[in-house]
């Protein structure tokens, strides 16, 4: 055998098997282990998850996929949000998924540049309903969904989406719905990671959406969900996956990154959790436009900025910020490519007081060309900025400046709202929800879900938590 072969073996050899250690974590792992600001923080992520799932629920395009499920599903436990008919897991977890990454009102972190909540939880409570799960160990399975993908972002980025374009939302969120309900279902350490090396041939999807729009990215979670929860029923059935699926000489970690750290995935696996560091979004948009409007916003309210005032705004972001929300420019296609544009989306900020669901709606209703909205647009540039690039991933931070047409510039340098440098209140994201879920379902249907969320903690049925759903219900 060559020298360098041979050197090659020995490294494979030596590799620290982090597929087997987060099994074994997740197999093992006890309630009573998450420790109490965990158990509390991933109750209200899933709060806002199941808002966000709720408010997208109505769409064309979620409504599409909706459809396809109840057509292609049997009968089951599993509840599927818009329709009165229960399905099973796998199928009313691609459905509720795309649903919860529909709106760009999900959650994310900015470190591991996830979205774990979209996948995490429709994963969990679809098997929850299945089993009839108890809240303590529906909290225990979420805690784990949430915490593999941001464990699984912070090996691998931003290496994988700069570098090779891929969407974190399916090519993570897999791992998180298998390792979640996984746990729920009471696996073994070798069979949970059988189960991991499925998922991995369900990881896919690139972020071209950034580039020319398209909505598959709202499809992304869904596949990552139910590619999770497939990977499960196969390997409960004895079919096999590599055991060192992640860490692995050919496994997704090189696969999918250009530089990943392997030992992220697993160190300080029960003493620290990640995943309490999720933000939550107040803008229904990209994560990384936020710190831009959260900027422009300040301006408005401390200089009185107006649209008539404009005659340039430069926007100083981080490298990333310049292939991901850059593209798209002043006249986009449809909702996503409009959430996509930092030019569009601060354009609305300035022209139509905010950027809600409720606002992007509008500008669709307009065509995506408003005249004010895009002439504003068309004012708007984008460059990198030393200080939002040093700061980047840990900060989402940017600096917006204006030229006025009186000859004075003024700017602003902001973190994004949501993130743990601003983040929301706990207040804040309870309104928020209400918000969202009332405007869909009523609020005393609202107000049941939220109390049920509440109650897993005093170990209450899953399936409690959507069973107030019902099609009835329903606002457009």
């Amino acid at each position: 055998m060559a020298k360098g072969m041979m050197a090659s073996t020995e490294a494979r050899t030596r590799q620290r098997p982090v597929t087997r250690e987060l099994a074994s974590f997740a197999s093992k792992l006890r309630y009573e282990e998450v420790q109490p600001e965990a158990r509390k923080r991933v109750l209200l992520l899933t709060l806002d998850q199941i808002g966000a799932a709720l408010v997208a629920s109505t769409l064309d395009y979620i409504t599409l996929v909706r459809e396809y499920a109840l057509e292609e599903s049997p009968d089951g436990a599993s509840t599927v949000i818009g329709s009165q008919r229960k399905l099973r897991p796998e199928w009313a977890a691609l459905s509720n998924a795309t649903a919860g990454h529909g709106v760009e009102i999900d959650d994310y972190h900015n470190i591991a540049l996830a979205h774990p909540g979209c996948v995490a939880v429709p994963s969990v409570l679809a098997v929850a309903e299945q089993i009839d799960a108890r809240g303590h160990e529906t909290i225990v399975a979420l805690a784990l969904g949430f915490e593999a993908i941001i464990r699984f972002g912070l090996s691998v980025m931003p290496s994988m989406i700069k570098d090779r374009g891929f969407h974190e939302t399916c090519v993570m969120g897999v791992f998180g719905s298998a390792l979640g309900a996984g746990r729920l279902l009471g696996l073994d350490p070798e069979t949970l990671a059988s189960a991991l090396g499925l998922a991995a041939s369900h990881a896919s999807g690139t972020t071209e959406y950034t580039q020319s729009g398209g909505e598959v990215k709202r499809l992304h979670a869904g596949l990552a969900a139910m590619g999770g929860l497939r990977s499960l029923s196969l390997a409960r059935r004895g079919f096999s996956g590599p055991p060192t699926i992640l860490e692995g000489s050919r496994g997704v970690f090189q696969a999918f990154s250009d530089d990943y750290r392997a030992d992220a995935m697993v160190e300080g696996l029960g003493n620290r959790w990640d995943f309490l560091t999720t933000a939550i979004k107040p803008y229904c948009c990209c994560g990384l436009i936020h710190a831009q409007i959260d900027a422009v916003r300040a301006l408005m309210a401390e200089e009185g900025l107006r649209p008539d005032d404009v005659l340039e705004m430069i926007v100083g972001t981080d490298s990333l910020s310049l292939v991901h929300v850059n593209r798209i420019g002043a006249r986009p296609a449809d909702m996503n490519s409009a959430q996509f544009s930092s030019h569009f989306s601060l354009a609305m900020a300035l022209v139509m007081g905010g950027n809600d669901f409720a606002h992007y709606v509008a500008a669709q209703s307009a065509g995506f060309r408003d005249p004010a909205v895009v002439r504003i647009a068309e004012k708007i540039r984008l460059e990198l900025d030393p200080e939002a690039e040093a700061a980047f991933p840990e900060h989402f931070l940017a600096r917006v400046r204006v030229k006025r047409r009186d000859g004075s510039t003024i700017e602003r340098t902001r973190h994004a709202t949501g993130t743990p440098d601003a983040p929301l209140t706990e207040a804040e994201i309870r309104g928020k929800y209400r918000r969202m879920a009332g405007g869909i379902v009523g609020d005393a249907t609202a107000n049941a879900i939220e109390r049920a969320i509440d109650a897993l903690a005093d170990d209450a049925p899953a399936r409690d938590v959507l069973r107030s759903l019902s099609t009835g219900a329903r606002r457009s």
